[in-house]
């Protein structure tokens, strides 16, 4: 293999033994060199059967993946047809460095300009992601019915302030909903009758709804539930 190792010296062409088939046993071999030339203007030919030149900077170069990223233009093709592309290193034929990369090439000079990472805007995310996470769990209710956890959900929908406690509900933190979550399952104290009246209204307007929406789900026939 020629020498492919950034130097003083552009013009240097680097063809890889068994070029175009994929898995070679070179391409670690070329992979190091394009990665050592990164920052470069080079130029790439890709294998047959589908043989194509790309000119541009080396943008990046994965090991992972084994794919090469150029910023690029074809061959032949109009000022504005400027790209990033993407490109299999084991289809790389040959590449050869046009002109190395500035000596103060680095992440401040990188184009397109490669924004810092705002940290605390991500921590702020990650909080308010397991704060919400938590927030579901806490919603779940434990060894309920799953009819339980949909009258729970409806309540919650119409911003009723509930919890679980147990498998009761407790709905604005002294009205206690036992199962199977009835109005006449609701209890509270002599002094709150007038919440508890509010709660059971609430209770049978969203089981009514339940219910509605229970029957008008098609079985798997076609025919709606209790039609």
């Amino acid at each position: 293999m020629a020498d492919n190792k950034r130097s003083n010296n552009g013009g240097k062409v680097a063809t890889p033994k068994g070029a175009g088939a994929p898995g070679a046993s070179a391409l670690p071999d070329i992979h190091e060199a394009i990665a050592k030339a990164i920052g470069a203007h080079i130029k790439v030919t890709t294998a047959a059967p589908e043989s194509k030149t790309y000119e541009g900077t080396v943008y990046t170069a994965d090991p992972i993946t084994n794919l090469v990223v150029l910023h690029a233009r074809v061959k032949g093709a109009t000022e504005s047809a400027s790209d990033y592309r993407v490109l299999p290193i084991s289809r790389i034929q040959s590449f050869q460095i046009m002109s190395l990369a500035d000596g103060d090439a680095d992440i401040a000079n990188a184009h397109p300009k490669i924004a810092e990472v705002d940290v605390k805007r991500w921590e702020k995310r990650c909080e308010d992601r397991i704060a919400a996470l938590k927030e579901q769990e806490r919603n779940r209710g434990k060894g309920v019915s799953k009819e339980g956890q949909a009258i729970y959900d409806a309540l919650k929908r119409i911003n009723l302030p509930v919890r679980w406690h147990n498998q009761e509900m407790i709905v604005h933190d002294f009205i206690i909903v036992s199962p199977p979550y009835r109005p006449e399952d609701c209890k509270g104290a002599k002094d709150k009758q007038e919440v508890l009246i509010r709660v059971r209204k609430a209770l049978e307007g969203e089981r009514k709804k339940l219910q509605e929406r229970e029957r008008n789900t098609p079985t798997p026939t076609g025919l709606r539930k209790g039609g």
